[in-house]
């Protein structure tokens, strides 16, 4: 009983670190008019940010990278030549995504509330791959390994709220590996070399 009491408190406590160790940028969408709308983002630190605009089916309109670490961002877009429909706001910072979906429509832009994403962590050491994801949205994922294309390994990992895996690489020849930790959704792809 106590090992169990003793998993679960170093789980939490794991699970806390790494809420707390992510960037939480926050991003603001004000319409002005039927077809500009001003984007402001602020970051507690300085840093690199990644602005995307997608359909909603996933086709990139409109990609900005920063080229200088800032706290903060903002800029007028015009969408006066977007058709009518749904498309999704996309910021980067660092591990830290934050996606806001908006409408264009013929008099208005309607903006929809802002959803924050978590990339996974991953560590590879002493042959021990380890990972951790916080699964916002409780999709089920997978986990696969490949040397170089071919793929050796795969595991269903499930939908937990906290998914957390360590595998013993060991045995494994040297080489260049991919893992790749996936659902319907998002795909996330670590790079080691054994």
């Amino acid at each position: 009983m106590k090992t169990i009491k003793l998993l679960l408190t170093v789980t939490a406590v794991a699970i806390v670190a790494i809420v707390t160790a992510v960037e939480k940028p926050k991003m603001d969408v004000i319409p002005l008019n039927a077809d500009q709308a001003i984007v402001s983002v602020t970051n507690e630190k300085p840093a690199l940010f990644e602005m995307s605009i997608e359909t909603n089916k996933g086709d990139l309109i409109y990609y900005k990278q920063t080229t200088k670490a800032s706290t903060e961002y903002i800029k007028t877009y015009d969408f006066a030549n977007l058709q009518n429909g749904l498309y999704v706001l996309k910021l980067k910072v660092n591990d830290t995504r934050v996606l806001r979906e908006f409408e264009v429509s013929n008099k208005k832009i309607i903006v929809g509330d802002s959803k924050m994403k978590y990339d996974p962590y991953f560590s590879f050491k002493d042959n021990i791959l380890k990972f951790s994801y916080l699964n916002f949205e409780q999709e089920k994922f997978n986990v696969s390994i490949y040397n170089e294309d071919e793929l050796f390994f795969n595991k269903k990992l499930g939908k937990d709220f906290a998914i957390q895996e360590g595998f013993n690489l060991s045995k494994l020849e040297k080489g260049n590996y991919k893992v790749i930790l996936s659902s319907l959704s998002n795909e996330y792809v670590y790079s080691l070399e054994k």
